[in-house]
Parts: C-alpha cells; sequence; structure tokens
C-alpha cells in the first residue's frame, strides 16, 4: 500500500510539474508575440532606445515614415516650428537648443509663452526663419547635431535639406490633447531619447494623463442635455484680437464637456484657427458663459472694452448672469497644452461649479507649471496677463 500511495504522489507529481511547465511555456510565447505595451507611430520607444544603446549611431522612424539615422552623442538640437522648444522645456532639457523661432524671439509677451518665462535664455538664442534654408543653417554656432521640423514646410523636401547641409532632418508633429493625442506623445518620446531624458517623457505623458482623467471623471456623470455651451473670444492664433475672434475649435472645452457655440455654426471646420464673428452672431448663439483670450489686454479697444461698449452684447445671456471669465492665451505659437489644463479647470469652475467646489484654477495652474518646468511660474505669468486671469471679469458692474 505504501509503494502504491508513494508511486501515485510520484505521478502526480509529475503530472503538475509537467501542467507547470507548459503553462510557464505558453506564457513566454504569449509574452514574445504580444504587441508592444503602447501603439505609437512608428517603431515602439522601448525597441529605438534599444537600438540608441547599441553604437555611434541609431535609427529612428519619424512622423512621416522617414528611417533617419541619429548620432548617439546628441547635444545640439536645431527647433524649427511651433512645440519643440516647449516639449524640450517640458523635459527641462532647455540647454540642447541652439536656435528658437522669431515668433518666439519677439513674442510680445513671455507669459503668453510659459516655457519663455520659465527658461528666458531661450529667447536669446539665435532665431531661425522657416521656412528654413541651408545657409542659415550653416552659419550657426555651435552647429546642430541634428534639426526638429515640427509642423513647418518648405522648399526643399527633409531628404533634400539633409543632403544639403549634412545634418540628420527628423520630422515631428506638434499634435494635441484631444484627438492628436499619439502625435503629442511621440513628439515628447523622440525629444527624450534624443536629450537622454527617456524616463522624464515618459512621466511627463502618464502627467498629462492623471489630469486629463481628473478633469474628465469630474464631468463624467453629466448627461449630454445638461452640458453647458460657452463662447470663446478674442481667441488668437497669431496676434491679440478682439471679443469678436473666435474659433470652431478651443480644446480646453473638448476636456470640460463645454459646448462650443460654434460648432454647429461653422460652415466649415476651421480646426483650431481663429475666425471672426459679428457682434449680432454672437448675440444669437446665446452662451451660458463668455470665456476671453487675455492676450486681447494688449489691444487698446480690447475684449472686455467691447462687451461693455456694442450694445449687441449687453442683453446677452451670460452677461446678465454675470459669466465672464478671463483665460490664460493658448494658441499665440502653437498650442499651449498645459495652458489648455489649466484652463480647462476654470472653465469647470464656473460651468459646474458643484463638481469643482475643491479646485482653486491657480493652485492648479502653480501645480501644473512648477511639475512640468521644475520651478515656479504663476506669479510672474499672473503679473503680466493681468488680474483677471482664471477669474471672473466685472462686466457691467
Amino acid at each position: 500500500m505504501r509503494s502504491y500511495s508513494y508511486q501515485r504522489m510520484y505521478h502526480h507529481s509529475i503530472h503538475i510539474f509537467i501542467i507547470i511547465f507548459i503553462a510557464i511555456f505558453s506564457a513566454g510565447c504569449m509574452s514574445h508575440e504580444s504587441p508592444p505595451p503602447e501603439s505609437i507611430p512608428g517603431p515602439s520607444i522601448i525597441e529605438i532606445e534599444d537600438i540608441a544603446t547599441a553604437g555611434s549611431v541609431f535609427t529612428i522612424t519619424d512622423a512621416t515614415g522617414r528611417e533617419v539615422e541619429i548620432p548617439n552623442n546628441v547635444s545640439h538640437i536645431l527647433c524649427a516650428g511651433p512645440g519643440c522648444l516647449r516639449y524640450l522645456a517640458y523635459l527641462q532639457k532647455p540647454e540642447y537648443a541652439v536656435t528658437n523661432n522669431p515668433e518666439e524671439r519677439y513674442v510680445i509677451r513671455p507669459a503668453w509663452l510659459p516655457y519663455l518665462v520659465a527658461y528666458p535664455e531661450l529667447r536669446s538664442l539665435p532665431s531661425v526663419q522657416v521656412p528654413v534654408y541651408p545657409a542659415q543653417i550653416q552659419s550657426l554656432s555651435p552647429r546642430p547635431d541634428v534639426i526638429i521640423l515640427m509642423n513647418v514646410s518648405g522648399p526643399y523636401s527633409p531628404d533634400e535639406l539633409s543632403e544639403m547641409t549634412g545634418i540628420p532632418i527628423v520630422v515631428l508633429k506638434e499634435g494635441n490633447l484631444v484627438d492628436l493625442r499619439e502625435d503629442f506623445n511621440y513628439s515628447l518620446r523622440v525629444l527624450g531619447l534624443l536629450t537622454g531624458s527617456s524616463d522624464r517623457a515618459q512621466e511627463v505623458i502618464r502627467f498629462f494623463d492623471k489630469i486629463i482623467d481628473n478633469l474628465k471623471s469630474r464631468v463624467s456623470t453629466i448627461p449630454e442635455f445638461q452640458h453647458k455651451s460657452a463662447y470663446i473670444g478674442a481667441y488668437t492664433d497669431d496676434k491679440p484680437a478682439g471679443i469678436l475672434s473666435s474659433s470652431c475649435r478651443y480644446f480646453p472645452f473638448d476636456l470640460e464637456k463645454a459646448r462650443n457655440v460654434l460648432e454647429e455654426t461653422c460652415l466649415t471646420d476651421s480646426g483650431s484657427e481663429s475666425i471672426l464673428l459679428s457682434a449680432g452672431r454672437i448675440k444669437k448663439l446665446s452662451a451660458d458663459a463668455i470665456f476671453i483670450d487675455l492676450s486681447t489686454l494688449e489691444k487698446k479697444e480690447n475684449a472686455i472694452h467691447e462687451l461693455e461698449n456694442i450694445p449687441d452684447f449687453a442683453e446677452t445671456a451670460a452677461i446678465k448672469s454675470g459669466m465672464v471669465y478671463g483665460l490664460y492665451p493658448t494658441s499665440i505659437y502653437g498650442e499651449s497644452h498645459e495652458i489648455d489644463l489649466i484652463n480647462a479647470y476654470c472653465i469647470g469652475k464656473a460651468l459646474y461649479p458643484d463638481k469643482f467646489i475643491d479646485v482653486d484654477p491657480k493652485t492648479m495652474a502653480e501645480y501644473i507649471f512648477t511639475y512640468l518646468y521644475g520651478k515656479s511660474i504663476s506669479e510672474e505669468i499672473n503679473k503680466e496677463v493681468g488680474n483677471f486671469a482664471l477669474n471672473r471679469i466685472p462686466v457691467f458692474t
């Protein structure tokens, strides 16, 4: 009996071992065949990081699908186009930049581009005008190791420009926080790889995820028929504008389930570009709240002055209920993604106060700026933008 029991136990143990072995082997096969953890344009960032550790050069796939050979010791990056310097600032690697763009060097107020407040030295760099020409590049010292073209085009293709200058050209897309998030993530990751800060790039991506999740969770239970309507006035993607300038697409509204009153009335999709309306049309749209891009304060006849002096506005629902608020500029040169988040908190608190009862938008601004740039810049930005930032603006009072 003892021998029989022993044999049964022995065979039972062998059977269990075989099952465990098969399970482990199968798991290994499944792991080997499974796709990378995140889907992004081009190769996975894990793959290009592995490649980058081997040899003096490595190859990445840029936003256009081009394979670009990059030196493994990048220390100088030429940034051409909106977003590139901003993303280097998010990574806290401004020292890699060897150029700025004229829009950054000559911006009226650095507070409109917060990365210039955090790293004022970026404004003193040589400016490279877009489109980029070889002569501009050849005169630079130090010579860039890589050229980043972000949201730009010109008379030369990237390959032609690279051949003429002897410098690798990487094309990236700025992306946004709503429907082009993969472009945003990939650009950060590539710049993180080039600057030796891949971990920081991933942390920044997770930070944006965390803030967006917080914003969305606060309004997730609001049914569509209760979504408040809003108008963004003085919106600009260039120079300061008045109250009649707006946009069919305003990303902070998208983040907060605020219905842009222009969404259904724009005949063509102008994206996030500014458009000009009439005062009568704005009155008919009857928004629950009016938000003002405070770059307008640079105009003598600014948006606030217009609200108080154009008769059509006097009877609008938003002004009657005191629902007029000031927001940080978002699109003076490219999209200020951190400003989109900050403005979204102000919009959410204005439209859905019970969902944001524990939130102070200015505290959130300080938190977001400090994390991204490694320093406190809120006070300096608020001084430049004015006391109306993230606050209710008294009109007709």
